[in-house]
């Protein structure tokens, strides 16, 4: 069920990645743990025809073998029978009008015809750009072959990233790491590791934890630091080597995140457990690509969970866009530690609206389900130069990037991917 709130009658990308590439692979080597067909449980395919997607490959590929895991990474072209594989990956970029890359032209054949041992889970990472018009096309083939063969059944939903993103990959990796129930830890360049700098914060508010197990942190820096609202904090727990992102919120100096305690989960569960006036050690990232859009002339805000984080800062850098945020949640309850803020943006009008959209009370929605209701504000905003905003899950995100490319191409006869060339798209999830 929908809860109306405040409504008012107003290809360089490349050495992203090459270095952790490098240092996983020295690692890599050292091991000597990369696996034969026979016994490699873990099928890494790619298709590149110019060797970035390669690139990023090997860097994943490289930290499953640091977790001790049996790998084989190869061509789609030879793909074969894997007697003992569990997992299919495929990193695949498009060609020219979307097809398939030079050495993954026989993928589907050989689909048809190699019956694997074993039934698989699979998932499928698109890579391209937005200014083409069929944007992944032969990764969205692939997902949709895979989907429809009795041996395969899905990891982790088709996730497609634009020039080699790497916030965008850190996302995906993060989504199939939850799936897994993994850490797979793709190793920063030495470069990157000099700019993180560690610095004390001080935990001086936190709300107690809701039925979902979500509460919400502010933390003081005890020296001075330079960030904004959507930028990363990186904190490393107890026990463990492998710093977690969080995007947070700026709220006068203070870094504010939202935090699911998850059972398993080493970050989640030492944030959970911190008292006022806990201090911890954290490193701040910058995140350029989703800070506030400034000159936008509005802005819808959508977002899942503690995805709602950045956008509890951001509202307060508005000076004149109309914005709107679309939130989704299990029930009120679950928005009740979020909601002093929202309210507040609203009474100083910094906000237009703001909904909760619920999946287990009332109509059980979702947030693509919202969105599909208002396909002409969804339309009239991209026509009007406006920008969305998508903050969470990945699943969401999908979701949402799906139900947005069908309503622009019904009303504006364009696909969703000519508004992203546009700067009008910006994501951020996990």
């Amino acid at each position: 069920m929908n809860h109306e709130y405040g409504l008012s009658s107003n290809q360089t990308k490349e050495n992203m990645f090459l270095g952790f590439a490098k240092k996983s692979k020295k690692k890599a080597q050292n091991k000597n743990l990369r696996s034969s067909i026979e016994e490699a449980e873990y099928i890494v395919l790619v298709g590149s025809e110019t060797g970035n997607t390669r690139s990023i490959t090997e860097g994943f590929v490289n930290g499953l073998v640091s977790e001790g895991e049996k790998v084989v990474m190869d061509e789609l072209d030879h793909y074969t029978n894997y007697p003992n594989a569990k997992h299919l990956i495929i990193f695949t970029s498009s060609f020219g009008d979307g097809d398939a890359p030079g050495n993954a032209t026989q993928f589907e054949e050989l689909l048809n015809k190699v019956t694997p041992a074993q039934n698989l889970k699979f998932s499928v990472v698109g890579f391209g750009s937005t200014v083409y018009p069929n944007f992944c096309q032969f990764a969205i083939d692939v997902d949709g072959w895979l989907e429809g063969h009795p041996s395969f059944t899905r990891a982790t939903p088709l996730v497609k990233i634009n020039e080699q993103s790497r916030q965008e990959f850190r996302s995906w990796l993060s989504l199939w790491n939850q799936s897994m129930q993994m850490e797979v830890e793709l190793q920063m360049s030495k470069d990157r590791k000099k700019r993180l700098k560690y610095l004390p914060f001080k935990l001086v508010e936190r709300s107690d934890l809701n039925s979902d197990d979500t509460l919400v942190l502010r933390f003081k820096p005890q020296k001075k630091v330079k960030f904004q609202s959507g930028d990363l904090i990186n904190i490393t727990p107890e026990s463990s080597s492998r710093p977690r992102q969080y995007s947070v919120a700026k709220v006068n100096d203070d870094v504010v995140l939202s935090v699911k305690r998850h059972s398993h989960g080493l970050c989640s569960q030492f944030l959970a457990g911190l008292e006022v006036g806990d201090t911890i050690e954290a490193a701040m990232e910058k995140n350029p690509k989703f800070h506030f859009p400034a000159e936008a002339p509005s802005i819808w805000m959508i977002a899942n969970g503690t995805g709602i984080a950045p956008y509890l800062g951001m509202l307060k850098e508005n000076t004149g866009a109309l914005i709107q945020l679309t939130w989704g949640g299990r029930t009120t309850e679950s928005f009740d530690c979020y909601k002093t803020y929202i309210q507040e943006a609203y009474d100083f009008n910094r906000i237009e609206a703001y909904e909760v959209v619920l999946s287990r009370e009332g109509e059980r929605q979702y947030v693509q389900d919202a969105l599909r209701q208002q396909e002409e504000k969804v339309a009239q905003l991209f026509d009007e130069g406006g920008t969305v905003m998508i903050c969470g899950s990945m699943a969401m995100q999908e979701e949402v990037l799906q139900v947005m490319d069908e309503i622009t191409i019904a009303k504006l006869d364009l696909p969703l991917s000519a508004f992203q060339e546009t700067g009008q798209v910006l994501k951020d999830c996990y």
